[in-house]
């Protein structure tokens, strides 16, 4: 199914306000396509901002990753001061809807939370963004903490984002050796680059205080700003992986701007208030950045015909060399 079939799209979110039962007072409204489909649902009459719908392409999520997500959102709105969107139930009680489209003959799982007011930060702000990044880091190492302390953390069915299943043969995302690009120069630098950060994240290790349950995408993107209030959105791609990707992820995309190095230090001057980082934690900082670096440059590869993406892509091949040598001078 080809991503901009916005006929598709259109028929699979007024099929599922039926299954909201909201058919006859709401409408919805195209917001973006990604891995996911996500609509704005509105009230036909006021307009208002009523919830925001999300179909999985088939394929990304099976229906107990859909349901563990929305499980892991309970707990953390239930014992973290964390503003989180509460999911809503179908006419049936449960909360992952099943439609079908007779275009594509495909099923697909569907998930409504109700919609947070509130707009993404502004990176061109920069007084304000870097103040928002230490709110940010206090926001994550609560979410950090929580997931630590859960005992049932461990059962969820979700994803597990390590080395091999981003940037390695078996990344989810597909491979950044594909970037229409990447010269031969480039591929041969950035090759060098992962094998860096394998060696450094094998001795880093998979502690329980350094691996477990994260968000995996809290980037500008996914956060709501409302009256210095930080709102946690799209937790879509959460699942295991090493906690120090949530800073990783914070400054997806401006990894090159002259101001992150002032976002990372506020992220880090927040999570420190919550959580303890330690030396070694410190350390490898820069390898995570660099590992989200090339994951985002294998999302871009395979999601180059979004609008969006194209231009995000502009020089981010060559930002993303530019990072790896800086890593490997600090590190190989």
């Amino acid at each position: 199914m080809a991503l901009d079939c916005i006929e598709v799209f259109d028929s699979l979110a007024l099929d599922a306000l039926k299954k909201y039962g909201m058919e006859k007072t709401c409408q919805t409204r195209l917001l973006q396509i990604s891995e996911n489909i996500t609509y704005l649902v509105e009230n036909k009459d006021t307009l208002a901002r009523e919830a925001v719908l999300r179909i999985s392409r088939p394929g990304y999520h099976t229906i107990e990753e859909l349901r563990d997500e929305i499980i892991w959102l309970k707990e953390i709105k239930n014992y973290t001061p964390i503003i989180v969107a509460d999911p809503v139930k179908g006419r049936d009680g449960s909360y992952v809807q099943i439609i079908s489209s007779w275009l594509t003959n495909s099923t697909y799982a569907c998930v409504m939370y109700e919609f947070l007011a509130g707009s993404a930060p502004d990176e061109n702000d920069e007084q304000e963004v870097v103040k928002q990044f230490t709110d940010l880091g206090a926001t994550t190492a609560y979410l950090h903490r929580q997931a630590k302390m859960w005992n049932n953390a461990g059962n969820l069915n979700r994803f597990t984002w390590n080395y091999e299943t981003m940037i390695g043969d078996n990344a989810k995302w597909g491979s950044w050796k594909e970037a229409a690009d990447l010269t031969l120069d480039a591929k041969r630098l950035l090759e060098r680059t992962s094998e860096v950060i394998k060696k450094r994240l094998d001795a880093y290790g998979i502690t329980r205080e350094r691996f477990g349950l994260i968000h995996a995408d809290l980037r500008l993107a996914n956060l709501l700003i409302e009256d210095d209030q930080i709102k946690v959105i799209d937790f879509d791609d959460c699942g295991f992986g090493w906690f120090l990707h949530d800073l990783a992820s914070a400054v997806s995309f401006v990894e090159t701007k002259p101001i992150t190095p002032d976002l990372i230090a506020s992220w880090l001057e927040g999570y420190s208030k919550v959580e303890r980082l330690t030396q070694e934690d410190l350390a490898e900082i820069d390898t995570f950045v660099m590992q989200r670096r090339l994951q985002l440059l294998a999302w871009i590869t395979s999601h180059f015909d979004s609008d969006p993406v194209k231009e995000l892509s502009l020089g981010f091949t060559e930002g993303t060399a530019m990072l790896a040598e800086r890593y490997l001078t600090k590190f190989a």
